[in-house]
């Protein structure tokens, strides 16, 4: 050993500062990266906010690149069933750019937040001592975030042909069933076949064609419509318009006034030629309008069908005046004239063209129940219109309405799915919702078929009602309608079965109208019965039960109840009436004007009434309010 003192190593400096090194305590640990920089500056914040942004825009991809996948994988899955083209090709590439470009949307604002954020975590981690990664490790998770996106990407893709070969499958294989449980039932139920298979109905036996020549000799527009209140005529003479109102709101045992019948003879005796050709319709049984479906089908013209209300007023006035001129059997003939019209309609395969058939119909209760309040009609005439009433009730225009509703609603689905319809005609903006290929959405086809599936089988229920009692209709449609009220209050209902929650609900309607006219027909016929008994016998019968079978011999039942129509006789009036769907005995108490709103809250026994003989054609009382 020896007492030489070693010399400073040269990489160990005694004096600190000889190495001109930084004081600043944050930059003085030899083994620290940061001790051989300078002190950030501005550009590093600058290039902390860029990869922040980039690191945004990663995240935006790395979130919806699999979304995307999985709806192109969907529509493939789709495809696979539908068939593949150029077109679509073309069509799924389109559809890929548009979300890519979305993507690349939404990702503009997330940039610059995620930019800041980067930006204020650099600045206070080097401030704690942490130099954030270097370049070649920036590289590496660069590389590693499009292998994510890429797994994510395929990952998506694959479970998106599955799901939609997997939900095409299925919802191929409902519509199958269900077509194969309706052939079985119906075969003729698509609506090309049920059009080609409507009676035949030769010319000279088709009211049609004579309503349609009605129309043809009546002005244009015809009815006029009621002039404003307060806007003075030509004269002060009632209005057709305003007459034959005065007319249906007037007491049916009291003749018309003067000035009334006089509005209503001046306007029948300037159409008097189309009176003549409408009278005639009494000698036809049956009708048939053409109908031409449109690329829609619920845009088909149904004119001449809407037309017959315009001749049914041209009658309906007819017979007012006629029974106002003592002319009682001539009027009961007009009454058949109208059923006749009615029957035009024949077994046109809409709800809406059996809803008219069904209205003017209805204008038949008043009609005849003022003809029996002026005087008596001979028993032939009675009895020719009490059998055509049995006949006309029977009808099945619920059944035509609803098998025609079902082939019109499938179609026009049909023609969705293949794209004859196009998807933007029906829905704003549906074209973003999926590609479309060869002209069709494939984000509705496989919707297409549950919808048509859905709408097979539903209508197949529905159309065993009418086959029932119709005191059973409403027990049967229930679980029915709580079908279409679940998918309407669901929260996808709208998107995913859009036909069926704001197309089939007219079905309730129709069945409601159905036994309304029903309630109607039954109560005339057996008004007219009593009539017809009273006459031979001088007294009204005591009760349905009590009218002779030859007159009667198959009485309807209420259509509310399955029971027998309710009859009063009191006050001058005979009264027969049902229970009504309230099923209570409100005296014959009818208030239409309340009881068809959706609430019922009117009293609603459907029926009708008839004076007794020496209260019939009483003259009007004079200054009598008419409303």
């Amino acid at each position: 050993m020896t007492d030489e003192t070693p010399e400073p190593s040269p990489a160990a400096p005694a004096d600190p500062g000889a190495a001109g090194a930084s004081s600043d305590p944050d930059f003085d640990d030899p083994g620290s990266v940061a001790a051989t920089k300078a002190r950030p500056g501005w550009r590093d914040g600058l290039r902390d906010m860029a990869r922040g942004a980039e690191f945004g825009v990663w995240s935006a991809i790395l979130l919806s690149t699999p979304v995307v996948c999985a709806m192109v994988g969907g529509s493939l899955g789709v495809l696979i069933h539908a068939g593949s083209g150029w077109r679509s090709i073309a069509g799924l590439a389109a559809f890929a750019g548009r979300w890519a470009g979305i993507i690349l949307v939404c990702s503009i604002p997330v940039a610059p937040a995620a930019g800041l954020m980067a930006w204020l975590y650099r600045g206070i981690a080097r401030r704690l001592g942490s130099p954030g990664p270097d370049r070649a490790r920036r590289r590496r998770g660069r590389r590693r975030r499009w292998a994510a996106v890429a797994g994510l990407g395929l990952l998506g893709l694959v479970a998106g042909v599955a799901a939609g070969h997997f939900l095409t499958r299925a919802s191929i294989g409902s519509l199958e069933e269900a077509v194969a449980e309706t052939d079985a039932i119906d075969p003729d139920w698509r609506l090309d076949d049920l059009l080609a298979n409507r009676d035949e109905v030769p010319d000279d036996e088709n009211s049609a064609f004579v309503a349609a020549e009605v129309i043809g000799l009546l002005p244009d527009p015809w009815p006029p419509r009621p002039r404003p209140e307060g806007v003075p005529g030509e004269t002060d003479a009632l209005d057709f318009a305003a007459a034959l109102d005065r007319a249906q709101a007037s007491d049916d045992s009291r003749r018309l006034d003067e000035a009334t019948a006089s509005a209503l003879r001046a306007e029948m005796e300037a159409l008097v030629d189309a009176l003549d050709v409408a009278r005639t319709l009494v000698d036809y049984d049956r009708g048939r309008h053409e109908l031409e479906i449109g690329p829609q089908v619920i845009d088909t013209l149904l004119r001449e069908t809407q037309d017959t209300r315009a001749v049914a007023m041209l009658l309906y006035a007819d017979a007012l005046l006629l029974a106002q001129d003592g002319e009682l059997d001539a009027a009961l003939d007009s009454c058949r004239a109208l059923v006749a019209l009615a029957r035009s309609i024949g077994d046109e395969p809409f709800l809406i063209s059996q809803l008219v058939r069904m209205a003017v119909n209805a204008q038949l209760e008043g009609l005849a129940r003022r003809v029996l309040g002026q005087g008596e009609p001979s028993d032939e005439a009675l009895a020719a219109l009490q059998e055509l009433l049995e006949d006309e009730r029977e009808q099945p225009r619920l059944w035509w309405g609803l098998r025609g509703e079902r082939a019109m609603l499938v179609e026009m689905i049909r023609r969705v799915q293949t794209g004859e319809i196009p998807l933007e005609d029906l829905v704003r903006n549906g074209s973003l919702l999926a590609p479309r290929a060869d002209g069709v959405n494939v984000a509705v086809a496989v919707a297409c078929n549950y919808q048509m599936a859905f709408a097979l089988r539903w209508f197949n229920e529905a159309l065993t009602i009418p086959s029932l009692p119709e005191d059973e209709w409403d027990a049967t449609y229930a679980p029915l309608g709580a079908e279409i009220v679940a998918v309407r209050g669901s929260r996808f209902g709208k998107f995913t079965m859009p036909f069926i929650a704001f197309m089939m609900p007219a079905a309730s309607r129709a069945i409601d109208a159905e036994k309304r006219i029903r309630a109607v027909f039954g109560s005339l016929i057996i008004l007219i019965a009593a009539e017809r008994q009273r006459q031979a016998t001088g007294k009204w019968p005591a009760s349905v039960a009590d009218i002779d079978p030859d007159i009667l011999p198959d009485p309807p039942l209420d259509p509310y109840t399955g029971e027998p129509y309710r009859m009063h006789h009191a006050d001058g009036l005979l009264k027969i009436h049902t229970l009504g769907p309230n099923k209570r005995d409100e005296g014959g108490a009818y208030d239409f004007a309340k009881w068809r709103h959706k609430e019922k809250l009117g009293r609603d026994d459907v029926g009708t009434y008839a004076h007794d003989p020496e209260r019939r054609g009483r003259p009007a009382e004079e200054g009598e309010e008419v409303p």
